[in-house]
Parts: structure tokens; C-alpha cells; sequence
């Protein structure tokens, strides 16, 4: 069996820093990034080769902004078969790493944030990096990243460890109208499951890994561009890599205060309620 040593994922919600880190971290000389559709997230190779049911964004000109599934589905050991673990590892092995064992893999995915102990039971020896940005900058950053998604909607589904599924939109009326009375969908009634997503995620994370907490690091996005060269010792020592001589990539200072330019102040006083309780957990009050 092929060995793939000590990979690193970074996961957490979409638009909260994990292309950023990711950046950052497939720089370090001891690591090779992902490059797979979209961004280095690599949902083909996962679906392809892992068997991941991820349902995900993509450029608006390819497959008219969708990759995988239309949903995306918790997934854990009980799922993971010998063929899976064997065809996964070689093509880590063979066309990520092109056969050098010396070198360790870092692949980010928002969408494998709810497949963790899936991952787990392919690499056994894996490092996740859960990256945490407060939650009204990501709300506001999702529904402008939805005004470039024309054909699409998110669809926040009621089940144990959610993740939003990305479906097909009405092409001949707004989705907005379409979907105003309807709580679930964004653009639509549901922006505040935007909210949801973010409480949903950052905190059913640990919770995956309760039986291995040694292999979960939690930082914040803040922290990141308020001191990059602390946290990425942090990081290194936690990954078991030398640390950085330098940071590698410009960091723009924090722009969580944008979100001010999207919301409303009614928006923004029922999403701070909605929200309260994780970002009391995480510091963030």
C-alpha cells in the first residue's frame, strides 16, 4: 500500500481565510499544495478518487459555476472501504507528490469540513487546520460571492452535520422571487442560513475529532493578519515542519469591517443573536 505521511487539511466555512492560509502553506519547502478544480480545493480528485459526494462553486464559465454533486453529504469511517484507501493514497502519491515521499501534501476544502473522520480513516495520521473568521464578514462575503453565481443557489438542508448543497436556479425569473418565501435558500428567504452555515460548521468540527484532538489545530483568521509570524509557529509546530524563514505571501491587513457595506443594521442585529453563542466559544464577544 502506498504510504502518504502526515497530510494537512485545511477546512472551516467558505471565505474565512482558507485559500489565504493554504497560500501561505503550500510555499513551506517541506509541502506540496493541491492543485486540482477549483482554487487547489480539488473536488474532482476527491470525488474521482476519494468517492466524495461534495457539491461545490467553480468559475462561472465552467459547468456554469458547479463542480460535484448538488448536495454535500456527512461522511465518516463507516463509509471508507480498502479500494477507497488504496486508490486515494496513489493518487496523492503518484500525481500530487510525483513519487517524492520526502515532501507531505496540504490540500484546503471547505467542503470536506463535514468528512472529517472520513479522511481520517484514509489517512490515519492527517493534521487538520480549522480556520475561523467571525461570522458577519463571512455572511457578507457569501452573499457577494452569490451575485456571481447566476445560475446557482445555496440550499441549507436539515440534517446532522449539514453543508450547504449548490442547486440549479431558474434561469427565466429571479431566484430571489422564486425563492423569497423559502427559508432554506439563498438568494432568497434564507440569507440568515448563512448564519447557520457558519455556527453549523465551526462547530461541529471538534466535535468529529472528539477521539483525537491532538490532531486538530483551531486558529482564527484574525490572528492570522494581526500576527502571521506567531501563529505560523504555532502552525509549523504543530505540523511537525521547520518553521518559516519568511512569510511567503503578502497578508491583506483585516477587512472584516466591509461587511458594514452589505448588511443592514436589521440584518446585522439578528444575525449577531443568531450567531451568539459559537462566537462567545471562539472569542469573538
Amino acid at each position: 500500500m502506498v504510504k502518504v505521511e502526515k497530510p494537512i487539511f485545511i477546512v472551516g466555512c467558505g471565505r474565512s481565510g482558507t485559500t489565504l492560509l493554504f497560500n501561505i502553506m503550500k510555499k513551506h519547502p517541506h509541502l506540496v499544495g493541491t492543485t486540482g478544480y477549483p482554487d487547489g480545493e480539488d473536488h474532482i480528485g476527491w470525488i474521482k478518487h476519494g468517492k466524495c459526494i461534495i457539491s461545490g462553486l467553480g468559475y462561472s464559465h465552467i459547468e456554469k459555476g458547479h463542480t460535484g454533486y448538488h448536495y454535500c453529504l456527512y461522511m465518516d469511517e463507516k463509509q471508507v472501504t480498502p479500494d477507497i484507501i488504496n486508490t486515494m493514497r496513489a493518487y496523492y502519491y503518484n500525481e500530487v507528490l510525483s513519487g517524492d515521499s520526502s515532501k507531505r501534501i496540504v490540500n484546503k476544502c471547505p467542503h470536506l469540513s463535514n468528512k472529517l473522520r472520513y479522511i481520517r480513516a484514509i489517512f490515519p495520521d492527517a493534521k487538520f487546520i480549522h480556520i475561523i473568521r467571525d461570522c458577519l464578514p463571512v455572511v457578507s462575503s457569501w452573499i457577494k460571492i452569490m451575485e456571481t453565481q447566476p445560475f446557482q443557489v445555496l440550499y441549507w438542508p436539515d440534517v446532522e452535520f449539514p453543508c450547504f448543497w449548490v442547486l440549479p436556479a431558474p434561469q427565466d425569473r429571479d431566484r430571489e422571487t422564486v425563492f423569497h418565501n423559502n427559508d432554506r435558500v439563498f438568494p432568497g428567504g434564507g440569507a440568515a442560513r448563512i448564519v447557520d452555515y457558519w455556527t453549523a460548521v465551526n462547530s461541529y468540527i471538534p466535535v468529529q475529532l472528539y477521539d483525537s484532538p491532538d490532531q486538530l489545530l483551531t486558529i482564527r483568521y484574525e490572528d492570522l493578519c494581526r500576527n502571521p509570524q506567531a501563529l505560523l509557529e504555532i502552525i509549523c509546530d504543530f505540523c511537525e515542519i521547520p518553521p518559516f524563514d519568511d512569510i511567503p505571501v503578502d497578508i491583506t491587513p483585516n477587512t472584516n469591517e466591509k461587511y458594514k457595506e452589505v448588511l443592514t443594521r436589521e440584518q446585522i442585529e439578528e444575525f449577531l443573536r443568531r450567531s451568539h453563542a459559537t462566537r462567545v466559544l471562539y472569542g469573538y464577544v
